[in-house]
């Protein structure tokens, strides 16, 4: 698996907020990013460091993170950063953005981990920020907690954080695969199919036809770009199903 990592600003003008005892966001973001980036490749990895040195704008400086990773067609992309509102000694906590499924599966599963640490969850959101809305994968920004609270402050540790991070993304394991439970809402009757064909090309025994309801999905994978989606088939007296779709969407194989 190759992850792109952003530690969050660290490129002036592009620089993060200071929070408790002049505790700066670069520093914060640099420092995790670091942590995560030897654990990854640790346990197999591979990581691009998406953060640039050089910009003449925060503009510029967002844009020179998602070429980064889309150029390196990296497959998971995590932007890293700490966030800022007044300065307080209550604890605030942590959240991650995420847009598509995929990535919101990826959030919740790294964020369940950071909650573990005894972070307040704010939960997923989907905010559009530009370095997710425009990279071409799987892309998460974590605000880890905020800076600025004197309780988060106190129960922040860099190496801790970026192993629930890692955690989140690929486990205890070397295998280059991510699993992530999660639920498969299907709105309307919907046939999977083993191709991008017509249903109408194919044999029948190879369709599927799922009734509108929500699926638990029993496992998730993203490789080489597809991902592998196993959930009981309720219409099938519950036998588990498994289907792997392209990055758009499409199923290829079942």
């Amino acid at each position: 698996m190759k992850f792109g990592i952003d530690m969050g600003h660290n490129c002036p003008p592009d620089t993060g907020a200071v929070g408790v005892n002049n505790k700066k966001e670069d520093d914060l973001t640099k420092a995790v990013g670091t942590f995560l980036t030897q654990k990854l490749v640790a346990a197999g990895h591979s990581v691009i460091n998406c953060t640039p040195t050089t910009a003449r704008s925060v503009g510029e400086s967002l844009r020179k993170r998602v070429d980064k990773a889309n150029a390196n067609q990296v497959d998971i992309f995590v932007s890293i950063h700490f966030n800022a509102n007044s300065p307080t000694d209550k604890p605030m906590g942590s959240e991650i953005y995420a847009i598509s499924n995929a990535s919101k599966a990826i959030a919740k599963s790294v964020l369940a981990e950071i909650v573990k640490l005894g972070f307040k969850d704010k939960k997923v959101k989907t905010t559009p920020f530009f370095v997710i809305k425009n990279t071409s994968m799987p892309a998460i920004l974590v605000e880890c907690c905020f800076c600025d609270s004197k309780a988060d402050m106190d129960l922040f540790n860099a190496e801790k954080m970026a192993e629930a991070i890692k955690f989140g993304l690929v486990g205890d394991s070397d295998e280059t695969s991510i699993t992530q439970p999660g639920i498969l809402k299907i709105k309307e009757k919907t046939v999977l199919k083993p191709s991008t064909q017509q249903s109408s090309d194919l044999p029948q025994e190879s369709l599927v036809a799922i009734a509108p309801g929500d699926y638990p999905v029993l496992d998730f994978r993203y490789e080489e770009r597809h991902y592998w989606v196993k959930f009981p088939n309720k219409n099938l007296g519950g036998r588990d199903e498994h289907f792997v779709f392209d990055q758009y969407g499409k199923v290829v194989e079942k």
